[in-house]
């Protein structure tokens, strides 16, 4: 019912960030959903993978519906489903695909899709480089946790406009060595793995925060994340629920 299988790709990113980007969000979540979320790996990925075959317009900005409305939409129906008690099973799978949106709608290539080849290439960069990219969470939007559904689609603006710069700056990494058919030259240094870490973790920081949103509406615990102004947390070790034994959250200062 929450991951509906229609007939479409989507092609934004590599297929194993699947996994990793819930990986990534299990020490942000309430820990709760961490939990369910890290028992139910195989109904979060069949989530994700079935979002892939939505409608193309649900994951690009422009058009009606586009991927905000779909945000949105679907967010709605994760709290109707928690509210009406519906299985885990079930839950899990509706989360896999909003943390599918969620990642397309951080993407720098959302307008002009997986076809172009500068995109293609990036999606190629990012399915080497995301197993090096730093765990980092840019913080608890609580103006949005403390919302009602119509601080949805602000706040994923406010996103995008974060992201806005980043595929003019890929677009002239990629050229700089000799086109997007040359991506394998761009190391952890350059200008493309510096997007694609600012990609998967603004990706992470905001499927937790629309994720914390569904649970809090739902009746759901959200425990505050404390955090201190112009800084950003980064986790240290394999990603759990942040109350599990031997977690470790590192604070560091924005711009470091």
């Amino acid at each position: 019912m929450l991951a509906l299988l229609l007939a479409a790709t989507c092609s934004l990113h590599p297929p194993a960030l699947e996994a990793d980007l819930g990986r990534r969000s299990l020490p942000w979540l309430p820990p709760d959903l961490a939990r369910q979320m890290a028992r139910r790996e195989r109904a979060f990925a069949a989530g994700f993978a079935a979002a892939g075959r939505w409608p193309a317009e649900l994951h690009r900005a422009s058009g009606s519906p586009n991927i905000d409305a779909a945000i949105t939409a679907q967010c709605e129906r994760l709290v109707q489903a928690i509210r009406a008690q519906r299985p885990f099973e079930e839950v899990i799978s509706g989360f896999g695909a909003l943390a599918h949106l969620t990642l397309d709608h951080a993407s720098p290539f959302l307008e002009v899709g997986g076809f172009d080849p500068h995109a293609a290439a990036f999606r190629s960069f990012m399915a080497r480089a995301f197993p090096r990219i730093p765990i980092v969470f840019y913080g608890q939007q609580n103006g949005l946790l403390r919302s009602s559904r119509a601080s949805i689609q602000p706040f994923l603006a406010r996103q995008r406009q974060l992201l806005a710069s980043l595929e003019s700056l890929i677009r002239e990494d990629m050229d700089r060595v000799g086109g997007p058919a040359h991506w394998h030259l761009l190391d952890d240094r350059s200008t493309t793995f510096g997007a694609a870490s600012l990609t998967l973790n603004h990706a992470t920081t905001n499927f937790v925060n629309l994720a914390s949103w569904v649970w809090g509406q739902a009746g759901g615990l959200v425990p505050a994340i404390p955090q201190a102004a112009d800084t950003f947390l980064v986790w240290k070790g394999e990603p759990q629920p942040r109350e599990s034994p031997g977690s470790l959250i590192r604070i560091r200062k924005a711009g470091h």
